[in-house]
């Protein structure tokens, strides 16, 4: 009798699954956005009487900017690039050269004239 051969499996707690085609619970912000901009159209058509174009036109921006957030920002992307992105549009930026990075506060003194 041969002997049985051992296969390493994982866990269902390590396997973070997929729905509509998007990894792990990632399907949740267009649902979202899906229900507040379904809110947003009524609000504005039902409660504050705006006209049907004006009240969809309204609701489009909260269902497409999630939307365009998970598949641009997070959708088959590394761990925290959403974040590194947001903060490399906002801030300077990284630059590896040297007149465009900050200098260090601790070897940069004022009243040290070099």
């Amino acid at each position: 009798m041969e002997q049985l051969e051992r296969t390493r499996t994982h866990a269902a707690t390590d396997a973070k699954g997929q729905a509509f085609g998007l990894s792990g619970n990632l399907f949740l912000y267009p649902v979202i956005g899906v229900v507040a901009a379904l809110a947003t159209v009524m609000l504005c058509f039902m409660v504050l009487g705006l006209p049907l174009l004006l009240s969809l036109g309204a609701g489009l921006p909260v269902l497409i900017l999630p939307t365009l957030y998970v598949l641009l920002l997070r959708h088959n992307k590394p761990r925290g690039y959403d974040r590194d992105w947001f903060s490399n549009v906002t801030s300077a930026g990284f630059s590896y050269v040297k007149a465009v990075q900050p200098l260090n506060p601790r070897h940069h003194r004022e009243d040290c004239h070099e």
